[in-house]
């Protein structure tokens, strides 16, 4: 996987927790630079952790559906691509509350399950070790930077774009799929 592809899966797996950031900035008032590295460093964690974990998972099961698992990968990555695009045009606002710990790792596990189905893609892709602690890494330092981004912008502006990157992350997710099948 280039560089190019691994920042714009990284990315895409971001705009989830960005969206929430953004949304659930809202409930938080006056926003401290500790309240932003503790959402984002969770938020970060919840992404890497469940993207390798799928990965492992996934890589555990690709010699028994080699065969397929180019199919699978698209099939999963293109449905949760459409799925998120569809979010976006339906203008599905997040609201989350971001106020306690608990509340913070809830919506952080929420918008990571995505990252499971990405991780199995990506082992049935055959995607090695090395590469798939990179894309790990990248998406949690990614995705502390969208958090970081977004609760700083959602504090200050509210929802306004929240969907774009909905979309946009959608599209990228369907562009990662449909690359096994080339």
């Amino acid at each position: 996987m280039s560089l190019a592809e691994t920042l714009l899966l990284a990315l895409s797996l971001s705009v989830d927790s960005f969206v929430v950031s953004l949304g659930g900035s809202v409930t938080l008032g006056r926003v401290t630079a500790g309240k932003v590295f503790s959402v984002a460093g969770i938020f970060g964690t919840a992404q890497a952790f469940c993207l390798f974990a799928g990965w492992l998972s996934g890589y555990s099961v690709v010699a028994y559906v080699s065969r397929i698992a180019p199919y699978i990968a698209f099939a999963i990555l293109s449905y949760l691509g459409v799925r998120m695009i569809l979010s976006g045009i339906r203008g599905g606002a997040e609201s989350v509350d971001l106020a306690g710990f608990r509340n913070m790792v809830i919506a952080a596990v929420a918008t990571s399950i995505d990252a499971i189905a990405v991780g199995i893609s990506l082992a049935m892709g055959d995607m090695k070790f090395a590469d798939a602690a990179s894309v790990t890494a990248l998406t949690l330092i990614i995705t502390v930077i969208a958090s970081s981004s977004g609760i700083a912008i959602g504090s200050a502006s509210g929802l306004r774009f929240g969907n774009a990157a909905k979309i946009a992350g959608g599209l990228i997710l369907v562009f990662v799929g449909c690359r096994p099948l080339l």
